[in-house]
């Protein structure tokens, strides 16, 4: 199963750049929106050495990566500008840009790794951390369960606060947190 698409956050690309993984979207996503902002200011300033390699992924001629800047379209600027104000009062500039194109160009999915400020989001949007994707990936089989550990270990060795979790446990974790959140349908998971 392949979605239409999902907004990206500034923290996901960075910690699947780290891990060497960002080609794993392409697994379950036909595209994914960098918002402007989030490649200009938030990347620039966070992703380090790790940059280059998120621009030469967006670069790449058969990129799933898409910079969308919301201003080039009044009528999607006005929609995201609205949610972006109100966001901003919650949760940060990257995750309220994220909320507003999701908004505005329809897209359900976020995809980031601040769950921290999940709360603010999961009530309109599906947010999916990279574990999420792991685990999406190995539940269509797109990569063995041996991979997406891998894969996930990789990730969490270079992360600041690493998880003690086992992949295993956040996998099932992530199935439940799928369920409970009624996003079982749209992201085709059979309870």
């Amino acid at each position: 199963m392949k979605y239409r698409g999902a907004i990206s956050d500034t923290d996901i690309l960075i910690n699947l750049a780290k891990g060497d993984c960002l080609n794993l979207l392409k697994l379950l996503f036909d595209e994914i929106v960098v918002p402007q902002f989030i490649l200009d200011v938030e990347l620039r300033k966070k992703a380090g050495v790790n940059y280059l390699k998120i621009v030469q992924a967006i670069n790449d001629d058969n990129s799933i990566l898409k910079i969308v800047d919301r201003r080039n379209d009044r009528l999607v600027n006005k929609i995201a500008e609205e949610v972006i104000q109100e966001k901003k009062k919650l949760i940060g500039l990257g995750e309220s840009e994220c909320a507003g194109y999701a908004t505005a160009l329809g897209i359900p999915i976020i995809i980031s790794d601040n769950y921290t400020e999940f709360k603010w989001l999961e009530e309109d949007y599906i947010t999916l951390t990279h574990c999420n994707i792991l685990t999406l990936c190995e539940y269509f089989d797109y990569i063995s369960k041996e991979s997406a550990a891998n894969t996930f270990n990789n990730i969490n060795s270079t992360l600041t606060r690493p998880t003690p979790l086992s992949y295993e446990s956040l996998y099932y974790k992530s199935i439940r947190k799928f369920k409970e959140n009624g996003w079982c349908d749209y992201l085709g998971i059979i309870e």
